[in-house]
């Protein structure tokens, strides 16, 4: 009996310990997105424009801007329907300079640099508009669209 009383409680806490790793997100591997923002002649662009999610899969956003000028990647309808984990950002050479974690609403990104947020989306949602907040930059064509399923 006492073998019982003993065992019970142990193999709840294995038990439980399996079931919470299974779902663990901060230590899923994130998939990978590069949006790339630029200049080309007198338009700015997102590329990719549009991006394709999936409710509860980790993600890796690489924003990373190929231009002499700063830019924002913003979409208050996307940031409603993701889970930030956390933001990095990193120097030159790969070293972490700051992780932001918490609700973010937008990312600037500084010229000739990337950041890398880590989300997972929660909600679903077909076109959901991004841009660049700065002037005249979404009239400039830096806009795009992500679907998340």
């Amino acid at each position: 009996m006492k073998r019982i009383a003993i065992l019970l409680p142990v193999a709840a806490l294995l038990l439980s310990s399996a079931a919470q790793a299974a779902g663990d997100l901060s230590r899923a591997d994130p998939t990978e997105i590069v949006i790339e923002m630029g200049t080309s002649g007198d338009k700015m662009y997102f590329k990719p424009d549009h991006i394709e999610l999936e409710t509860g899969k980790a993600y890796k956003i690489v924003l990373k801007n190929v231009d002499d000028v700063k830019h924002e990647f913003e979409g208050h309808e996307f940031i409603e329907k993701i889970f930030t984990r956390k933001v990095e950002i990193t120097d030159p050479a790969g070293e972490l300079v700051a992780e932001i974690k918490g609700p973010v609403t937008e990312i600037e990104v500084g010229p000739n640099r990337e950041v890398e947020w880590f989300i997972v989306p929660v909600q679903t949602g077909e076109d959901i508009p991004v841009d660049c907040a700065l002037p005249g930059h979404k009239e400039a064509g830096m806009f795009g669209t992500i679907t998340i399923k």
